[in-house]
């Protein structure tokens, strides 16, 4: 405990400045998880912070606060702190809202100050935040209205995950939003026009008084992505990784499939000129086309069909003669296959890449560089539970795909898991947002626990 409270602090002490307002710090020897996890060989795992309420999207600010969304609460700051009073993480409440749910981002504001984003199912916010202090500055301005699915199942995805663009020249020019389908089965998503399923892009230099800018407004950057809620830069910043949920309850032809498919889905998705690609290809499936996981656990049925492909191929939920047909979903002009798939119902909900420059060699998860990490936050339509995990993706050195090929099951490796699946989801840690200090160590948050925890080198 004493070499990770040194290298914490050292990790923080060039930029943090404590706030000064009173906050409520968890000293770190006096918590522990509620349900430990498994963790892989060579890595350490522990609580930084308990008791949250939901927690889901996080971000670093420029002084070293994490700031967390606490969903349709809040969001707040924690802060390491190694005095003679506490040598833990130390909260304090940012702003309050009861309509943020998922996503955040920061980046940078007037001066000193940043800019810190939130979304709710409906509007994009922005605040003027000062990170010295971890307090917002005035109301915030309304950037993006209109996103709310209309006619969805009550709280069914309303996540609007946000990825700011790189600065330049000190000013970050769009935001990106994903946006969820309408409920498991979606069938106006296949028409572009009605904004769910999708992913846009807006300008942040030129927002319209008032509401900022309608969702129909923005850039399609890609649709057909049921529920990709996990969105991060390519390493050359010219595409997005997008970490998609697939549907739930899927029949093929008459057969149920759903034990084992469709797969989750890493998709590739272009930014660069992305308004000269035809929108037709921009497309990526849903609501008509799915991704085999694992075909051969779908039992014959005895009607002469055979539910037989290979992992990562492409087929239609649709019955013939109803287009699209499984020949025009594995046409790659049609349809944009993943690059890598996921079990089916494990249920990605972030994707980071390790990218820190000058990671702590001591914890920093630094011989990773240039990997994707992925948070499964676990299932609820398999009979036996799968997900309840944090996993490495290995990446191509020169970022532009995975290592494994799309038909891989085994383009992943877990480093912090759920020993025991059978007691999922009840008595599970469930992985929701990731996030990298400047140290290398990987924060996630677990909502269904209330915990932000951190995954890192043993010590020697």
């Amino acid at each position: 405990m004493a070499l990770l409270v040194a290298s914490l602090a050292l990790s923080v002490a060039s930029v943090l400045a404590i706030p000064p307002s009173p906050g409520v710090c968890q000293p770190l020897a006096s918590i522990s998880f509620s349900h430990p996890p498994a963790v892989a060989p060579g890595l350490s795992s522990y609580v930084a912070y308990k008791n949250l309420t939901g927690p889901r999207g996080m971000r670093f600010d420029s002084s070293g606060n994490l700031l967390v969304v606490e969903r349709t609460t809040r969001i707040s700051a924690l802060t390491f702190r190694n005095d003679s009073t506490c040598v833990g993480w130390e909260k304090r409440v940012v702003l309050s809202n009861t309509a943020i749910n998922h996503g955040i981002e920061i980046g940078p504001g007037n001066g000193a100050n940043q800019y810190l984003y939130a979304s709710s199912a409906e509007n994009l916010f922005r605040w003027e935040y000062d990170p010295v202090t971890a307090t917002v500055i005035g109301s915030p301005a309304t950037l993006v209205w209109n996103m709310t699915n209309v006619g969805a199942p009550s709280g069914d995805h309303v996540t609007r995950t946000l990825l700011l663009e790189p600065p330049v020249d000190g000013v970050s020019k769009h935001i990106i939003i994903s946006r969820g389908s309408a409920g498991n089965g979606d069938d106006a998503a296949a028409n572009v026009t009605t904004g769910t399923a999708q992913i846009r892009r807006f300008p942040l230099n030129s927002v319209p008084s008032g509401n900022g800018w309608a969702w129909g407004q923005g850039e399609v950057v890609s649709y057909g992505n049921r529920n990709g809620v996990g969105i991060a830069f390519s390493k050359d910043g010219e595409s997005i990784w997008e970490a998609e949920n697939s549907s739930d309850n899927l029949q093929w032809q008459g057969i149920d499939v759903h034990q084992d498919n469709p797969a989750e889905e890493l998709n590739l998705i272009p930014l660069k000129n992305a308004a000269s690609i035809p929108l037709p290809q921009r497309f990526y499936g849903y609501p008509s086309c799915f991704t085999v996981w694992n075909s051969s656990s779908v039992p014959y049925n005895g009607t002469g069909l055979y539910f037989n492909f290979t992992t990562g191929e492409q087929f239609s939920i649709r019955n013939p003669p109803t287009e699209p047909t499984d020949e025009w979903c594995a046409e790659a002009t049609n349809n944009v296959p993943p690059a890598l798939s996921f079990p089916a119902h494990s249920a990605p909900l972030d994707i980071v890449f390790n990218r820190v420059a000058n990671g702590s060699s001591t914890e920093g998860l630094t011989e990773w560089q240039g990997d994707a990490f992925v948070s499964f936050h676990g299932s609820w339509n398999r009979d036996a539970p799968t997900g309840y995990k944090v996993v490495r993706v290995p990446f191509k050195e020169d970022g532009s795909g995975p290592v494994a090929p799309p038909s891989s099951t085994a383009g992943y490796e877990t480093l912090v898991g759920a020993p025991d699946l059978s007691k999922c989801a009840s008595r599970c840690t469930r992985p929701v947002g990731l996030v990298f200090d400047m140290a290398g160590r990987l924060f996630v948050s677990s909502d269904s626990t209330g915990e932000v925890f951190v995954i890192q080198k043993s010590s020697a």
